[in-house]
């Protein structure tokens, strides 16, 4: 047979039998402070999950902004390239730009490495 009581149950009868035992005193603070800690460690585990939601959508917004740089990169890229022979200054500012894109992305990519995909759930 299991009976199930709350935790709420078991301050209301400890405290309904407290009659000057100091057990029960003991018992009844242990579990006070269990039940604070528990309370506590729900906040936290609350606030570090908004942290990572608020940091998943500013990823979610980087990558978005990488694509579309990436997608604009190579929409000049085909301008360049229908348009003939270039200079080499535009060719070393092209490459540049390729290059910070390059740099950019790969650094997402360390930052979205270091955040699981999935919130964990207990």
């Amino acid at each position: 047979m299991k009976i199930e009581i709350d935790q709420s149950e078991v301050v209301h009868i400890l405290n309904a039998h407290n009659q000057d035992n100091p057990l029960l005193k003991l018992i009844l603070s242990k579990l006070e402070k269990v039940m604070a800690t528990q309370a506590e460690l729900a906040a936290a585990l609350k606030t570090a999950n908004d942290a990572l939601t608020a940091i998943a959508t500013e990823v979610d917004k980087v990558g978005t902004e990488v694509d579309t740089l990436n997608a604009a990169i190579n929409n000049l890229t085909a301008i360049i390239s229908a348009g003939g022979a270039t200079t080499p200054e535009v060719d070393a500012a092209l490459a540049a730009l390729q290059t910070s894109v390059n740099s950019i992305t790969a650094k997402v990519k360390a930052v979205d490495d270091k955040v699981p995909d999935a919130p964990v759930t207990p």
